[in-house]
């Protein structure tokens, strides 16, 4: 199974001067674990999660900060062609739960959480012990 097959709708993306308060606000609404920052041609220029939130929350971050100052910069990707076993392979080396999908010319296509990606492979496994 590939990656793109994982993708199930069109990621959540916020410019990076919005304010933490209010990229909370959007997660909770669309009820996701992390959002896309993008630029202006929707190329990824980082990712916050849940966590992110959290630990801004726990330091005293100020919560009308600017999005960009909690968000992980150098986001690490993947492209969809790529199997379920590398991008879990890939967020277990650098330690993430979540992977940015991009197209060849970089723009993004969408995410993939852990939890995603173990479903795959969990059903994967399912169907194949069916046979």
């Amino acid at each position: 199974m590939n990656v793109g097959e994982l993708i199930s709708r069109k990621p959540i993306t916020l410019n990076e001067n919005i304010s933490i308060k209010q990229a909370a606000k959007v997660m909770k609404g669309e009820n996701v674990g992390s959002i896309i920052i993008v630029d202006e041609n929707n190329r990824p220029l980082g990712i916050v999660t849940e966590r992110d939130i959290v630990r801004a929350v726990a330091d005293g971050v100020p919560l009308d900060s600017s999005i960009s100052t909690i968000m992980t910069k150098g986001l690490i990707t993947i492209t969809p062609d790529k199997d379920v076993t590398e991008a879990l392979l890939i967020m277990y080396q650098n330690n993430i739960r979540h992977l940015v999908v991009v197209d060849n010319n970089g723009e993004l296509l969408g995410v993939i959480s852990i939890r995603d990606a173990a479903r795959a492979l969990n059903l994967l496994a399912l169907d194949l012990s069916f046979w």
